[in-house]
């Protein structure tokens, strides 16, 4: 069965690879655009700075002075690779919120947009193919249902307000939650995003199984 799968993904990636693709890298420039296009809007402040971080040297520093192999490894991962923000002049320069791409994080992101396009091609796939999948309306409601958890719970913005890490309660705490419940909701990210990434896998389990059952039908008939 899992092989029938991978073989209807296969087929049906290969029929729209240029919309699977432009999907992916869209979903994926659309997020973290709009990220920083909400917070630039929610604080009225253009960013007035940029940081590249030289990955290679920070990553060498972190492993020269960090005895431990999986301290060292736990740090890294954490560590941004952009950063842009405002910093405040009136405060000693300090940044009063920042934006920031962080691996992991990214990850996730390419993953959940990667999954969404897959969820897309497979959809028109099974029209091409004239399959019943269901109520589609319903399914694209719990993509984005999906896609809108992991979203949340990949953010990665610092306010000074509410603490000094990228974090995603950040911006719950933008949009009026107390900061001290957004802290309390904080080491609840992984189980947001993983059950983002479980709906989209579920929703594209369910197109695979009606588009394979429909060709079972089709071939006896």
């Amino acid at each position: 069965m899992m092989h029938e799968y991978r073989t209807i993904i296969a087929q049906a990636v290969k029929q729209q690879w240029v919309l699977w693709s432009l999907l992916t890298m869209g979903l994926i420039f659309l997020y973290y655009g709009g990220l920083l296009l909400v917070t630039v809007i929610r604080f009225h402040e253009i960013p007035n700075y940029l940081e590249i971080y030289d990955i290679v040297r920070v990553y060498q520093q972190i492993f020269e002075g960090t005895p431990s192999l999986k301290d060292a490894l736990q740090i890294l991962v954490d560590e941004a690779w952009v950063e842009a923000g405002y910093k405040n002049p009136e405060y000693y320069g300090i940044a009063t919120w920042s934006y920031m791409l962080i691996p992991p994080k990214m990850f996730i992101v390419v993953v959940m947009a990667a999954l969404v396009a897959t969820f897309v091609v497979l959809s028109v796939y099974s029209r091409k193919q004239a399959c019943p999948i269901g109520n589609r309306r319903r399914l694209y409601a719990a993509a984005g249902v999906g896609s809108g958890l992991v979203g949340m719970g990949s953010a990665t913005l610092t306010w000074v307000v509410c603490c000094a890490t990228p974090s995603w309660v950040v911006g719950l705490a933008m949009l009026g939650m107390s900061s001290s419940l957004a802290l309390w909701l904080e080491p609840f990210g992984k189980i947001i995003n993983l059950l983002g990434v479980a709906l989209v896998l579920w929703i594209i389990s369910l197109q695979l199984k009606s588009i394979a059952s429909y060709a079972q039908r089709s071939k006896t008939n």
